[in-house]
């Protein structure tokens, strides 16, 4: 009698990695320069966005430049007399310590009355003084930034300029919550959404959701360019300055931190009606005991 045929075993298969959604900028590394103008309050995001950027899109600790907006309320010699100013004091300590601690020497603090004037000069002005073949990302506090693999083609293609979508991040409860220290803030806000692209009634131009990520300070020997609104440069749309799109970003503002900073805003700044009639929309949405998406 025959024996038994004896089966082959089974050879596991291991599929191959998957490739990567997106990369440092390795090629950029030596021109590649962050600036960053954040309100001091924000400061518990401060360690987040740096490890971001010096890990996921491999910029130099020594490349990147903060300007920490806290704003004088009262004569220096009676800022121990007011609580705001104390908060505000001990505020930009804490900013400029967690930028420190991480490594980072280039923090300046600005004491003006905050406006999106103010926030462009600085950035604009900075821009001027780059060499021309610097490269920047200039990115709000809570707007963490990814880039494909594939940049370094379309840089060789004679791409200087890039934008991105915003895309919402929310903890997995869906509310507003506390922003911790750790674990890694992707892991605290792991749900993506997109709030914003449906904070207008239909009918209504959709709110602006799309940021320059990078750019060439000076494409082809032109002058430097400028900032013309937080989400436009000008002359975007000229032959050398068309935005390139690297898909979504993560905004991190499902924070109890984010609606104590719209109140502050909208107690302490005039906006135009579009503009506060955005902020109260998102304030609503915030503070509402409902899933946000």
């Amino acid at each position: 009698v025959a024996a038994p045929a004896v089966a082959a075993p089974a050879v596991a298969t291991v599929a191959p990695p998957a490739a990567p959604l997106h990369c440092p900028l390795t090629t950029l590394r030596d021109r590649l320069h962050l600036a960053c103008f954040f309100d001091a309050d924000s400061h518990p995001l401060a360690r987040h966005f740096v490890r971001h950027y010096a890990t996921v899109v491999g910029v130099r600790l020594e490349r990147m430049t903060f300007w920490v907006h806290a704003p004088t309320t009262t004569d220096a010699n009676r800022v121990d007399d007011d609580p705001r100013a104390n908060a505000t004091a001990a505020a930009a300590a804490a900013a400029e310590h967690s930028l420190h601690a991480e490594g980072v020497d280039d923090v300046r603090r600005i004491s003006s009355r905050w406006s999106d004037k103010l926030m462009l000069n600085v950035t604009n002005d900075f821009i001027k003084a780059l060499p021309r073949d610097r490269w920047l990302v200039f990115a709000n506090i809570d707007e963490f930034f990814y880039f494909p693999c594939d940049m370094q083609r379309r840089i060789a293609e004679r791409k200087t300029t890039f934008c991105a979508d915003m895309e919402d991040r929310v903890a997995q409860s869906r509310r507003a919550v506390e922003l911790r220290e750790a674990p890694p803030i992707d892991e605290q806000f792991p749900v993506r959404c997109r709030i914003r692209q449906s904070l207008r009634p239909r009918g209504q131009r959709p709110t602006t959701t799309e940021k320059i990520t990078l750019f060439l300070a000076s494409p082809a020997g032109r002058p430097h360019r400028q900032y013309k609104s937080p989400h436009r440069l000008f002359s975007q749309y000229g032959k050398l300055g068309r935005c390139n799109n690297t898909g979504p970003f993560s905004h991190y503002t499902a924070t109890t931190m984010y609606v104590q900073a719209i109140e502050k805003k909208l107690r302490n700044f005039r906006w135009n009606p579009t503009v506060e009639m955005d902020y109260r929309s998102q304030l609503k949405l915030l503070r509402a005991d409902a899933p946000l998406c």
